[in-house]
């Protein structure tokens, strides 16, 4: 309290009854410890009584203060006015509460001003009317309250100065509160226009019938912040292409108590960009050649992305792997051209092709992926980068991605940049896959056609399988059983027995029998040359290779493939056959990309593979992978029966061919066919039956069996020792025609037309000199 006297004044408010008693201690014990200020003043503003925060809050003491004017705890400034307002509160009592809206301060002891907040509460007491105020101390609001007012002073400046951006705020239902000059401008609409409407008329018409304003409204609301990019209408109707960020607002609880709207105008970014967009667009439609469309595209590109350097990596499901394609760089020292396979778990390209989404390496050296992933970029310098999925049509065929020797070279938005273009890229990829799909079906068609042109050309020698005998239908049984199967099938026989027949039987009857038979024959093509032949080349892998070739085995792509005497094929081919064979996969000579394929293999010899297998002359484990179902093509001889019938079916054939009409086989030249042992077998045969057809005049065949009785005589004498100096003279001159036909026996220019023998007399020759292959090729 202020003075010994300040009780009594206190007591002097209330009356002395007996059941006020209780409530007067009640009402001093908070007088004594309120936290405000508390001063008594009579109607003539003279302090009466002071709780102790009087004291404390302006530095005097209870009796200094006891029996003085109030107006003495008053500035100076304002003590001249203050008398007439506590006269008008006299005559009009009312009670005040704190926060009036005035700008009070009190005066302390010591001189010094502080702001401070009044409550006044009119009394009647014993000794007359007396006014209760109740003081706060509100420098610490006061000072809040300013720098609160400063700092929207700030921010207002800074939002009404800014031109760039439309920046506003929304009530929570999503109308106009504020609007600065940036909107004014961006918008075309003032203030007093805007105001109070709301912000949907911002949108397209198209947006607002699909209630896209109300759905950025929630989903700023859930999330408290959404971005997009889009179209926004102007009061004049032109569109403008904004950069958007809408905020919640919310206060203490958490409820959103509004929204802050941030829109930048980028239409010329945008026309810029789809310009070059356009530009890029046509560059990559225009290039069918992937290579070519790389170097296109990074190009293009640099000019909105700028990089250092562009991969292009597509899936390759024979693999499992992408296949990346590294094109010239900005810096022609960080020029690398090439392929690099990558695995598509433990790769950024590889993320980015199985999620979809881009990748952004700001740093390589801390990247999470392994760092043999990205070694093809970090080993030419680069150090920051982005991968982007190549989609088209919901299919995945890739990633792309651009680098940069600089660390954070690359934003998100150069992320969204670059995924807008993969979607231009992937349409020109898909075409220039088709097309090169396209080119290497007709090559392969053409190759194809000219490979069946020169089918066509040979001279056939069935149509058919003719003949009745039990050998020949237990062979046909196994036949029966082995084609529906891909089985390998070797089929062994003399020469000239229908081995390749056989083999076109079993396609027929197999499920490959709507694709293509395709038939290489390994005693007919040079040494040299048999690799190219059967695995195909690349351009300029040798000398002479002035354009890519598309390899029997390959041509063979899921149908049969006929290895004619694969007893001649080189030692040095056997084991890349046989790889072919087991991973179904090959490499063109001078290529180095792997081609699946997918062939059934038959093969035929004359020869006992299994004596050259124990003479190193040929590779075991290859016999061993063709002779999974062996098939035995028996003699003419062993088939003695069928002759009658071979010899009908040959005359009918020829005489249709020649156009005559021979009608009877006289029975001496039948029973003289049937008796001869046909060294040739059917062969010779259809040979000798064909000549005989040309010779014939009449209607009756005349065959000139005096040929087989010079041919008997011929046998007989080759089959007695032979002068050692002519055996030798023989020799030399066979292998010299050997030699320079580069081991090629049949054909127009091959050692039999040489030599003027036929092809069958030749092999004959070579095996009985003992002529090996090694000696002439």
């Amino acid at each position: 309290m202020g003075s010994s006297d300040s009780p009594r004044e206190v007591n002097a408010l209330f009356t002395q009854s007996a059941g006020r008693q209780f409530a007067r201690s009640t009402i001093e014990g908070l007088f004594d410890f309120s936290p405000d200020a508390i001063l008594i003043t009579d109607d003539r503003g003279v302090v009466r009584a002071a709780n102790l925060r009087v004291e404390e809050m302006f530095g005097y003491t209870g009796a200094e203060l006891m029996g003085r004017p109030v107006e003495m705890l008053v500035p100076t400034r304002f003590r001249g006015v203050h008398p007439a307002h506590r006269e008008n509160y006299s005559a009009h009592p009312r009670a005040r509460q704190m926060g009036a809206n005035l700008n009070l301060f009190g005066l302390r002891k010591d001189g010094t001003e502080f702001p401070v907040d009044i409550m006044l509460k009119p009394v009647e007491t014993d000794a007359g009317p007396a006014v209760v105020s109740f003081i706060r101390d509100v420098t610490e609001q006061r000072a809040a309250q300013e720098a609160l007012r400063l700092n929207d002073l700030r921010l207002r400046s800074i939002v009404e100065s800014v031109n760039e951006y439309a920046i506003y705020l929304l009530d929570p239902e999503g109308y106009v509160m504020t609007w600065n000059p940036g909107a004014e401008r961006i918008k075309g609409y003032k203030a007093d226009e805007v105001l109070g409407l709301h912000f949907s008329r911002f949108f397209t018409q198209e947006d607002v019938d699909r209630g896209h304003p109300a759905e950025l409204l929630r989903k700023a609301a859930c999330s408290d912040r959404v971005e997009e990019e889009g179209w926004r209408v102007r009061k004049d109707g032109e569109r403008v292409w904004g950069s958007c960020v809408l905020t919640a607002i919310r206060d203490s609880s958490g409820q959103v108590t509004g929204f802050s709207q941030v829109t930048r105008d980028i239409s010329e970014q945008k026309r810029v960009e789809e310009s070059m967009v356009h530009e890029l667009s046509s560059v990559l439609l225009a290039n069918v050649d992937i290579h070519k469309l790389l170097g296109a595209f990074s190009a293009s590109m640099r000019k909105m992305v700028p990089h250092d350097s562009a991969t292009f990596a597509l899936y390759d499901e024979a693999t499992g792997k992408l296949r990346a394609q590294f094109f010239a760089s900005l810096d022609e020292k960080f020029t690398r051209q090439g392929e690099v396979l990558i695995d598509p778990a433990h790769s950024p390209a590889g993320r980015a092709f199985q999620t979809r989404q881009a990748v952004v390496l700001e740093r390589m050296d801390r990247s999470p992926f392994s760092p043999d992933s990205i070694r093809h970029h970090t080993g030419i310098g680069m150090r920051s980068g982005i991968w982007v999925p190549i989609i088209h049509r919901e299919r995945v065929l890739g990633a792309l991605a651009v680098t940069s020797r600089s660390e954070g070279a690359f934003s998100q938005r150069d992320a969204e940049l670059l995924a807008q273009v993969a979607g231009q890229v992937a349409i020109a990829v898909n075409n220039a896959l088709a097309f090169k799909q396209i080119a290497d079906l007709r090559d392969r068609l053409n190759q194809e056609k000219e490979y069946l042109e020169e089918e066509i050309n040979l001279d056939h020698r069935f149509d058919d399988i003719v003949g009745e005998s039990g050998g020949l239908r237990s062979v046909l049984r196994q036949i029966e059983t082995v084609a529906p199967t891909d089985a390998t099938v070797l089929v062994q026989g003399e020469t000239g027995t229908g081995k390749e027949l056989l083999a076109r039987a079993i396609h027929r009857l197999s499920s490959r029998a709507e694709r293509t038979f395709i038939k290489l024959n390994c005693a007919a093509i040079p040494a040299g040359l048999i690799e190219s032949e059967l695995f195909g080349h690349e351009k300029g892998a040798f000398t002479g290779a002035i354009a890519r070739k598309i390899g029997r085995l390959e041509l063979a792509h899921e149908g049969t493939l006929f290895l004619d005497e694969i007893g001649e094929l080189p030692l040095d081919l056997q084991p890349k056959l046989l790889r072919a064979l087991q991973e179904r996969e090959i490499e063109r000579v001078g290529g180095t990309r792997p081609i699946p394929v997918n062939v059934r293999l038959i093969a035929a010899t004359n020869r006992d593979l299994a004596k050259m297998v124990a003479e190193k002359q040929f590779r075991s484990d290859l016999f061993y992978r063709l002779k999974v179902f062996p098939v035995y093509a028996p003699s003419l001889r062993e088939r003695a029966a069928d002759i009658p019938i071979l010899v009908r079916h040959f005359v009918s054939r020829h005489s249709r061919r020649m156009g005559k009409s021979i009608e009877t086989i006289p029975p001496e030249v039948m029973e003289a066919l049937v008796r001869w042992k046909w060294p040739g077998n059917i062969r010779e045969l259809e040979n000798f039956l064909e000549r005989a057809v040309i010779l014939s005049r009449g209607p009756a065949l005349h065959a000139p069996l005096a040929e087989l009785e010079e041919m008997e005589e011929e046998e007989e004498n080759d089959s007695a020792v032979m002068n050692p100096t002519l055996q030798a003279a023989e020799r030399e001159h066979i292998l010299r025609a050997l030699r320079e036909t580069k081991g090629m026996i049949g054909g127009p220019n091959g050692a039999a037309a040489r030599l003027g023998l036929k092809r069958t007399t030749l092999n004959s020759k070579i095996k009985k000199l003992g002529i090996e292959r090694s000696e002439y090729v």
